[in-house]
């Protein structure tokens, strides 16, 4: 399983260029945040790219009626055979069941930004939480997502950055309540290799994009 935040596929080209990058590294699972398509005519829009299938929530319109957020999930054949049900929790929350012994709960997320106003961040956290307690306890759950959240080394293993920012301490505080990890911040890997995101104007690098898992039930 990865995470992405596409930062737009609605081009056909970019989405093709997406589920091809997906089968050459061989994902069979894609959380997929900021897709940016409108479908507010369908709740759940499933598209077959290439040999995926990209499933999603509709996106949102902003003040200014451009196309914002939008969360999905790029499956392969496979997964998609496996595929059970999927549901849209919120804009920012897609949730999915695939068989499996036991059942698998994907979840692909969207949280607002750190510069957000904080009672955004605080109503996508509550959303979470509920989305999170409606999963049967014998499930095993993945949260794919774009938390925009900056995770220090006193909140997870090995992280690109040396504190913990607001929206972090939201994600930290849900990591502690219902028993889940960072999985990506497992691994230690050299620096170059822990950011997930490139600021386009200033070219910092960031690490906001993160995969959660319990803390038990699995193994590396």
């Amino acid at each position: 399983m990865a995470t992405y935040n596409a930062n737009t596929v609605r081009e056909e080209a970019r989405l093709e260029e997406l589920a091809n990058c997906v089968e050459e590294r061989g994902v069979e699972i894609l959380g997929v945040q900021e897709h940016r398509r409108v479908h507010t005519d369908q709740p759940i829009l499933y598209h077959k790219v290439g040999g995926c299938s990209f499933i999603t929530s509709s996106a949102w319109r902003n003040d200014a009626q451009a196309a914002t957020g939008g969360v999905g999930l790029m499956v392969s054949p496979r997964a998609r055979r496996a595929l059970r049900r999927v549901q849209q929790h919120t804009d920012r929350i897609l949730v999915a069941d695939f068989e499996g012994n036991p059942v698998t709960t994907v979840m692909s997320v969207y949280s607002p930004t750190n510069a957000a106003p904080v009672e955004d961040v605080e109503k996508f956290y509550d959303e979470l939480r509920t989305a999170i307690h409606h999963v049967p306890a014998h499930n095993f759950l993945v949260i794919l997502g774009d938390f925009n959240a900056r995770l220090g080394p006193e909140d997870a293993p090995f992280t690109y950055h040396n504190n913990t920012n607001r929206n972090g301490e939201y994600l930290s505080a849900l990591l502690m309540e219902h028993e889940l990890l960072a999985a990506n911040t497992l691994f230690r890997k050299r620096m170059g290799k822990r950011w997930t995101f490139q600021d386009r104007a200033s070219g910092m690098l960031r690490q906001l994009d993160y995969i959660l898992a319990p803390t038990t039930g699995w193994s590396l």
